[in-house]
């Protein structure tokens, strides 16, 4: 079983032994003494503990049946009271270490068709927005689910909670409301208005295996445009960083308010070469959902001991060199997100 002994901020009791009559005045006990600071995450020990105890909920039937889950699976509003915003400026660090602790691993696990096991699904982002399990995280997380899928979430503590309802959201914002079977949660309040273009962002996602990873950046602006079935989407463009894994992540102003939530990216490649039509193509949305387990890195050959690759040149039996790497097509890479405004409009009667 994982120890989970990476919580930031994890008070440790000092314990004294008592002296026995006579011996004088107590000793004063010291001050309780704070874990380490930086806390150093590990993703491993993360994802193992939030799948062996995924699978052991939904042994136990405690997770949402994916039959349930496609029945309520409807757009709609949650009737969930937001947490007021605040107005009190942060530093970067505030921000980050008041998110970690309302911030989730969202999983997922289904059967296996032919041995019944539960296999390891998908992961995303959620962040909670009430006290009572209410978690929110996007549309697209869990628009395709595998036969009897269900889900959970971990903390950061390691606590994981089973996904019991669905409350609502709204597909063409691309925004979902979860419960999940727990309590006490700190709610992340969501921004009235519109964070303005050029000011600081972070974001606290899990992209691509790297758990609680804290990005910075800043809104680039606001866009629409309309889907191929007549929907219009609404979008907030940011430069923070996130990737596959981070589908739902909270992106927080300098205020920790909910400024939008991470959705997907739109890859801009380079032109093509001379000679060849310079037509424009259509932006390439790459929703988050799909998530694999770290994987381990292959041991280096006996004839390779630093793990560098063919050093005695047997791919190339002329010894000649071998051509230098040619430049990725990728110009840029376009991070849209979830704008606050979309998030609050899901929320009401």
């Amino acid at each position: 079983m994982p120890r989970w002994c990476f919580a930031p901020g994890l008070v440790l009791a000092a314990a004294l032994a008592l002296p026995a009559a006579g011996d004088g005045p107590k000793p004063v006990a010291p001050a309780p003494r704070e874990a380490a600071d930086p806390w150093y995450v590990d993703d491993t020990e993360l994802f193992d503990g939030l799948y062996e105890k995924l699978r052991h909920l939904a042994d136990k039937g405690k997770c949402l049946p994916s039959d349930k889950m496609k029945e309520k699976f409807k757009p709609g509003r949650a009737a969930v009271e937001l947490a007021k915003p605040t107005d009190k400026p942060l530093s970067s660090a505030e921000v980050y270490k008041r998110a970690v602790p309302s911030v989730f691993v969202l999983g997922s696990v289904y059967r296996d068709p032919q041995t019944g096991d539960w296999l390891d699904g998908l992961y995303a982002t959620a962040w909670a927005a009430g006290p009572d399990g209410v978690l929110v995280t996007d549309w697209h997380v869990l628009e395709d689910l595998e036969p009897d899928e269900v889900f959970g979430a971990a903390d950061h503590l390691g606590n994981v909670y089973p996904l019991t309802d669905i409350l609502g959201g709204d597909k063409t914002a691309d925004v979902l409301v979860l419960r999940v079977g727990g309590k006490g949660f700190a709610p992340l309040p969501v921004a009235e208005k519109a964070a303005p273009v050029a000011s600081w962002v972070g974001v606290l996602s899990h992209p691509g295996d790297h758990f609680y990873l804290f990005t910075q950046g800043h809104v680039t602006r606001y866009s629409t445009n309309e889907t191929a079935d007549g929907r219009r989407e609404r979008w907030m463009g940011v430069t923070a960083e996130f990737a596959t894994g981070s589908s739902g992540g909270p992106v927080l102003d300098d205020r920790g308010n909910v400024a939008g939530m991470t959705a997907l990216t739109v890859t801009i490649d380079s032109p093509p070469e001379e000679g060849q039509p310079a037509e424009k193509k259509k932006d390439r949305r790459r929703p988050f959902r799909k998530a694999k387990r770290p994987q381990d890195t292959p041991a280096p050959k006996a004839d390779d001991p630093k793990g560098k690759g063919d050093p005695k040149g047997k791919d190339d039996p002329q010894g000649k060199p071998m051509p230098a790497p040619q430049p990725g097509s990728v110009q840029m890479v376009v991070k849209l997100a979830v704008p606050a405004l979309s998030v609050r409009q899901v929320f009401g009667r």
